[in-house]
């Protein structure tokens, strides 16, 4: 991580691994503050933490979301059980440039209320959970 995007700050917390740092998709785009979190056998999540999102309805989520129990939209940034990501990969090379390429198109629909990111959009909910393989069965 720390090679890959030095403005990112790392720790681990009982075993959950919390990245913060700005993401600015192009220079036309806002910086925006964002929180990863990570635990083994667990999906990452992200946040964007500052500026926060905006809905253009109040009625209608934003796209490509799910929704948490406190009502906090985050960013859907793989179709899950699809290989996009696994645990394999690494959160700097797949989940930060996926996050910062979300919120270019974030940007766009906010101007156009079109979602050209194209996709699936998820459920309300989290998807069912990829638990990763034993070690032995990764042969």
């Amino acid at each position: 991580m720390k090679r890959e995007h030095p403005g990112f700050t790392c720790r681990v917390e009982k075993g959950l691994l919390i990245c913060r740092g700005l993401i600015q998709p192009t220079e036309l785009n806002e910086v925006y503050h964002v929180r990863i979190e990570y635990r083994v056998g667990d999906p990452p999540k992200a946040w964007v933490e500052e500026p926060k999102l905006r809905r253009l309805d109040p009625d209608k989520r934003i796209p490509h979301t799910y929704l948490d129990d406190d009502g906090t939209e985050r960013p859907c940034l793989y179709l899950p059980q699809t290989g996009e990501w696994s645990w394999e990969k690494k959160l700097a090379l797949t989940f930060i440039p996926w996050l910062s390429l979300w919120l270019f198109f974030y940007e766009s629909w906010l101007v156009t209320g079109e979602w050209q990111g194209g996709g699936v959009h998820p459920s309300p909910r989290e998807p069912i959970v990829e638990r990763p393989k034993p070690w032995s069965q990764n042969r």
